[in-house]
């Protein structure tokens, strides 16, 4: 082994094993201790910032420092860094910084993984049906708060609302959907969990401190898909399904309706503002299946029945 590729294994098993000590390293990469301490001093005026702790329990940890050395991916952290930032498109401002981004991990990888990542930086994806996109002076702050666990004050815009109204929150936890961020928090003294789109967010304020709240939902992702199925609809919808629970979540999408067992049937709920779109999909479904409620729902669908008679 060259030196130059001990060296680098050397930062690959302090990464891998935080508190590894001189020893440790000599007898994994076959070489005396001297060798081993001298190489982490090399390390060192390369400007990783390894600390060390004497004593028989003592190792080496890599600290964080103010420059940013070379980082030591494999092939499948390579790989999911590069989807990550395919991803950041769903961020309004990251669109620039993950092209300039994945251009530079392209360079530097080692040749035989550009194919993978070429291949990744091909992939189309469609162009956005609205602008729905949370911005990026909005994600960063949230997040950082969610991390911290501490309150924030945002100007939020309601579904039904053209006007963005301040509210105070206790932040849980930001959950991704559909190429969608939200942000799952309780408002100041309501003892209650709200989901927030960040598209509908225009402003966040850090409060430095922390509200009391209830205990957060043990899987955001499902609150979340779970809020949207069920949130501030106008309609509130239940269809009987004559067929099994299984059958139809495989057509259902959580964040769209809810399946409840029944037996050998089963029913769909959901809600929704359009009771129109409401037949439309349902019809795509084509399921055999009976409205509960609203009996408005069936009106509509009989209408669309008649519309693609007459069309058909």
């Amino acid at each position: 082994m060259s030196t130059t590729n001990r060296r680098l294994e050397t930062l690959a098993l302090l990464q891998a094993h935080p508190g590894i000590s001189a020893t440790q390293l000599a007898a994994r990469l076959g070489v005396t201790e001297r060798t081993a301490r001298r190489d982490v001093a090399h390390l060192r005026e390369l400007g990783y910032q390894i600390d060390a702790e004497a004593g028989r329990t003592g190792g080496y940890r890599i600290a964080p420092g103010r420059t940013m050395p070379p980082l030591l991916l494999d092939a499948d952290e390579v790989t999911a860094v590069a989807l990550g930032l395919r991803a950041a498109v769903a961020v309004e401002g990251f669109d620039a910084a993950a092209t300039t981004a994945l251009a530079k991990l392209t360079q530097v990888v080692p040749a035989r993984w550009r194919t993978r990542l070429s291949a990744l930086a091909d992939v189309q994806t469609p162009p956005e049906r609205s602008r729905r996109r949370a911005g990026r002076d909005v994600l960063v702050p949230v997040a950082l708060a969610c991390r911290a666990g501490e309150a924030i004050r945002v100007r939020h815009r309601r579904h039904d609302s053209a006007r963005a109204a301040p509210v105070e929150v206790q932040p849980h936890r930001l959950v991704t959907l559909h190429r969608h961020w939200y942000l799952v928090a309780s408002p100041r003294d309501t003892g209650r969990w709200l989901t927030y789109a960040l598209d509908r967010i225009d402003h966040v304020q850090p409060l430095g401190t922390r509200f009391p709240a209830p205990e957060p939902p043990a899987d955001a992702a499902a609150f979340v898909a779970d809020t949207l199925a069920h949130g501030p609809w106008r309609h509130r919808i239940r269809v009987r399904v004559h067929t099994s629970a299984d059958l139809v979540r495989d057509l259902v999408d959580p964040s769209v309706a809810t399946v409840v067992d029944d037996g050998d049937e089963c029913e769909l709920h959901l809600g929704t503002d359009d009771l129109d779109w409401a037949a439309r999909w349902l019809t795509y479904l084509n399921l055999d299946l009976d409205v509960v409620e609203p009996a408005a729902l069936t009106d509509r669908l009989r209408a669309l029945g008649r519309w693609l008679l007459d069309r058909y």
